[in-house]
């Protein structure tokens, strides 16, 4: 990397920070977001520090508190970057930071892979390109590097491949399974570094050692670092997931041509938001302008990349069908094989790194039209970026529609809770949460019989699914959200419906609240927290207590016991 490019590098990264320092002020009044991130993936983490399970050899525990002991093989390992994050700071500040250097990380491996292996030099094509990636909202940020690694990765592989690799690239390769998760990264990139490797022996008709090495490390790392994972999947038999239910058809319909239409239209217009929106259209023109301005005679690079991304969106339409193909493999349905859409960002914005290069080569006005387009990208990309436009918001000292972090977990108004419970000794009883995601009782230390969890105890659904089909029976869309899905083993009202951000100001009553009260005893159960009135409450055999809420807080928590009779 020149000198010049060295300093625009590290422009980028600085420019990178600077919406981190206004976080890091913001702290626990800063929004952070909710979907598949407080609701769940922050939680599980503080299972794992608080139960003791950091480094859990033991494949027959269970953390305790949470659906009558959830088995602690479904969570992830302690051999992660993420958790000692977490392990050493508190939980905003782990989260922040975490944040920033995922985001680092994916406009650092942007910026060098364009410029060492693409060998693109224009500082404009690769701040576009970097800083675009860079900002992406990155959906599973406890995930660590999973997707925003993905450049560095590829890079570091690059060079093994071209047998010029030096320590550092062995480094990247080593340290990538700490800081990532294997169901976001390895059955995915593993095919692109296999077709890769086709590639240069077909070319060169030989193939280094070292890159199949290089590969064997990456998938031996991660499967050791998921041991517990691994040894539920792999080895572990007296446990079933719920994930085997699993079926969109139930959702969906049986796939047919519209179906897969209708799918491939709506990846090429916008990437899943789990691997961070990406609206793709500007550079679908420029690939076009391309065309017309080379007469259709691209350079192969391109063309690859093209190929994949077309590749990885058929694969994703034509899912369902091949699910449905192979009923009889279970695996593809908790494996969820549609996932190579992590990829789609990367390959995106890498193809439009080629493209901008090709335009600049073409003619700088040209090039300049073609800068739009990315800019277009850009702006696509941070309008999507919902934790950064909220915050923004709240520093501008504008109301925003959803909790921040310290509303959502509402620790005040849960410290209240706990003490006028402690006569009872609430900690072998197990709380049920309306209105509101269970993992907020979780997280202020309370056991809970409902959770958001990415694999559970099968045998457990059920149990659930018997409490609470009084209540499924009145909404077959609940219903078939339990019993096609199921990781949100939810209370699902039918007067209040899939809603899980009730707060002070909802004018909603629950008027006739079904629920197996005999069952909820035997499973432990004693307290209902709803973020609504129940008036049937007395009927079930519930003590109302109270209610607990404050001028600034966002939730009104109405607390119910069961009676002793």
């Amino acid at each position: 990397m020149s000198i010049a490019n060295r300093k625009w590098c590290l422009l980028g990264g600085l420019l990178m920070i600077i919406p981190y320092i206004f976080w890091y002020c913001l702290g626990s009044d800063a929004y952070v977001l909710i979907h598949d991130n407080l609701d769940s993936e922050f939680v599980y983490i503080k299972h794992i520090l608080e139960s003791e399970s950091f480094f859990n050899f033991d494949f027959t525990s269970k953390i305790e508190n949470v659906m009558n002991g959830v088995p602690r093989i479904f969570l992830r390992s302690g051999l992660n970057f993420t958790i000692l994050l977490f392990a050493i700071f508190s939980p905003v500040v782990a989260y922040i930071t975490n944040h920033m250097i995922v985001h680092l990380v994916g406009y650092l491996g942007m910026f060098l892979f364009l410029n060492r292996v693409v060998k693109i030099e224009n500082p404009l094509i690769l701040l576009m390109s970097s800083i675009s990636f860079g900002m992406l909202s990155y959906y599973h940020i406890q995930y660590g590097i999973s997707i925003s690694g993905q450049p560095l990765l590829l890079y570091a592989f690059y060079y093994i491949l071209k047998k010029k690799e030096r320590l550092i690239h062995w480094a990247i390769i080593l340290i990538f399974p700490f800081y990532s998760f294997i169901v976001g990264t390895l059955p995915f990139f593993i095919p692109v570094l296999l077709l890769l490797g086709l590639i240069e022996y077909r070319r060169t008709k030989t193939l280094g050692r070292n890159y199949i090495l290089a590969i064997a490390t990456l998938t031996v790392l991660n499967l050791l670092v998921e041991y517990q994972l691994v040894y539920a999947v792999l080895i572990e038999s007296k446990i079933t997931s719920h994930r085997v239910e699993a079926d969109n058809t139930a959702f969906l319909g049986a796939p047919d041509w519209d179906y897969f239409i209708a799918t491939l239209k709506t990846y090429f217009k916008q990437t899943q938001y789990h691997s961070g929106t990406l609206k793709p259209w500007p550079l679908m023109v420029m690939f076009g302008i391309v065309l017309l301005l080379y007469r259709f005679k691209i350079k192969q690079n391109i063309l690859f990349v093209a190929g994949l991304i077309i590749a990885i969106n058929l694969w994703v339409s034509a899912n369902l069908w091949l699910i449905n193909f192979f009923t009889e493999f279970n695996f593809l349905k908790t494996f969820n094989s549609e996932r190579f859409y992590f990829m789609l960002p990367f390959l995106w914005l890498l193809l439009g790194g080629l493209l901008l290069n090709e335009l600049f080569s073409k003619h700088k006005i040209i090039g300049s039209i073609g800068f739009l387009g990315g800019l277009f990208v850009f702006i696509g990309i941070v309008e999507n970026n919902k934790e950064l436009l909220t915050n923004f918001s709240i520093l501008k000292g504008e109301s925003i529609q959803e909790p921040t972090f310290k509303e959502f977990y509402a620790e005040n108004l849960f410290s209240r809770i706990k003490k006028d419970l402690e006569p009872y000794q609430p900690e072998s009883e197990f709380f049920l949460s309306i209105g509101m995601h269970p993992n907020i009782a979780q997280y202020n230390g309370l056991s809970t019989l409902d959770s958001y969890q990415n694999n559970y105890d099968l045998a457990y659904k059920h149990r659930f699914r018997k409490l609470v089909s009084e209540e499924l029976s009145k909404n077959t869309g609940n219903a078939k959200y339990f019993d096609y899905w199921g990781s949100r083993c939810y209370y699902f009202s039918h007067e209040l419906g899939r809603r899980y951000l009730v707060d002070k100001h909802a004018n909603f009553t629950i008027k006739n609240m079904g629920l197996d009260t005999e069952l909820f005893k035997r499973m432990k159960g004693k307290y209902l927290i709803s973020t609504v009135p129940i008036e049937n409450s007395s009927e079930l055999g519930f003590q109302y207590l109270n209610t607990y809420e404050n001028e600034t807080s966002f939730w009104s928590l109405n607390l119910y016991r069961l009676s002793n009779e």
